[in-house]
């Protein structure tokens, strides 16, 4: 007759076994960046001080308030990308520029999202740095802010 001992290891094995199941399953992760209120160009891999970023461009205007959103994505081998909750994720501006606003809605574990006022006109920089899966990844949003119409 197996023994307690015997049978806890049975369920740690299958324990591992499953979690090693899962990360190999997952073949990378991302984050997916969208915006709500400005338009968002397409992103393009940039290296800069020997890291590589995701650098897309936008166009805003001083005092029309704008959302971006970070979604974790895990990429699984041979299937389409799906929402994953990330490990870590923050956004990062100039407060001289930008003035951050409340988020509207229920939050999704999946996000992070950021909502901005642009301040002054000039061109600024929104950067998000995220980890998901143990993969860290960087995006940076040069932005050209008009002044009000």
């Amino acid at each position: 007759m197996p023994t307690v001992s015997t049978f806890r290891r049975a369920a740690f094995a299958v324990v591992v076994l499953l979690v090693g199941a899962t990360i190999a399953w997952a073949s990378g992760a991302t984050f997916a960046i969208t915006a709500v209120g400005i338009p968002l160009g397409e992103g393009k891999d940039v290296e800069e001080g020997g890291k590589e970023l995701q650098r897309y461009l936008a166009k805003a205007t001083v005092g029309k308030a704008f959302t971006l959103t970070a979604q974790g994505m895990i990429l699984p081998r041979g299937g389409k990308p799906e929402p994953g909750e990330p490990d870590s994720g923050a956004w990062s501006f100039d407060e001289k520029q930008f003035k951050k606003l409340a988020t509207e809605g229920p939050a999704d574990k999946t996000k992070v999202v950021l909502r901005l006022e642009p301040t002054a006109a000039g061109k600024a920089a929104v950067r998000f740095k995220g980890k998901i899966l143990g993969y860290e990844r960087s995006f940076e949003i040069l932005i050209d802010v008009a002044a009000k119409e």
